[in-house]
């Protein structure tokens, strides 16, 4: 004898129905995982797992050494993977690729070109890079690239110039102390000068501890006020730069007596 349901239907058929289905969806989601797996899944270590491009460079270098600069230096023109191309950029420091600098400045001027695609900031990850080739730059001998990146400093905006300070300590500008006093002197903007000042305590020498000092008796006790420079309207917190400004002296001095 068969049970029906209300509607006259038979109970097994409707359960057998709902048994395909939910078989159906289950291999149906499996293999959409798995499509989607495929299309990113790398081998190796750490970001290698996930990251197949990042995977084959490490294999070609290591396989290949001197003779995969080639394909490095594509990878530095081609590639918009801010881990590939920081690790090109690494590689292409350990092969000494004076042939490549070309392609790091290039690179490095997205800071300062009227079009670009990147990001900026020094919370974007294309910073990375950016400061990676300058490391870089700077290892391979180059000059005059925090010379073209300075010439163009007014006309970039905030967040192009937050980077400015610590692309200019990397580069390894001899101008650096010159240049970081001056972004202080113009307090466009509260974080600008925070960075400044950040980059003075790693990168500053002994000749700008009188500028300091000058400044730190100058914002001493001076009340907080805002900021209409440039239509920022900030905030303008002295005891922040008067404190920033003593912990680079102090960096300073250590390193002078080291």
């Amino acid at each position: 004898m068969r049970i029906h349901s209300r509607k006259g239907h038979p109970i097994m058929v409707k359960w057998i129905l709902q048994f395909f289905a939910i078989i159906f969806l289950f291999n149906a989601a499996a293999g959409l995982a798995a499509a989607c797996a495929g299309c990113w899944v790398g081998y190796g270590p750490g970001a290698e797992r996930f990251n197949k491009a990042l995977a084959d460079l490490r294999i070609m270098y290591e396989n290949q050494g001197m003779d995969a600069l080639p394909q490095i230096k594509n990878v530095l023109k081609q590639s918009n993977d801010p881990l590939v191309q920081r690790r090109a950029i690494e590689y292409t420091a350990e092969l000494e690729a004076t042939d490549a600098v070309p392609l790091l400045e290039d690179i490095l001027y997205d800071l300062v070109k009227r079009v670009s695609f990147s990001t900026f900031g020094v919370q974007s990850i294309p910073f990375q890079t950016r400061l990676a080739a300058a490391h870089t730059l700077a290892n391979l001998g180059s000059i005059g690239m925090a010379d073209k990146i300075w010439r163009r400093y007014d006309r970039i905006d905030f967040a192009r110039k937050s980077e400015v300070p610590y692309v200019l300590n990397a580069l390894g500008d001899p101008r650096l102390n010159e240049r970081l006093s001056d972004i202080v002197n113009r307090c466009e903007d509260h974080q600008l000068m925070v960075g400044a000042l950040n980059v003075m305590a790693m990168g500053g020498n002994g000749k700008v501890l009188p500028f300091l000092r000058l400044k730190v008796d100058e914002w001493r006790n001076k009340p907080a006020e805002t900021n209409f420079a440039a239509g920022s309207f900030s905030a303008v917190e002295y005891s922040i730069w008067r404190i920033k400004a003593e912990q680079a002296i102090l960096k300073i001095e250590e390193r002078s007596r080291n």
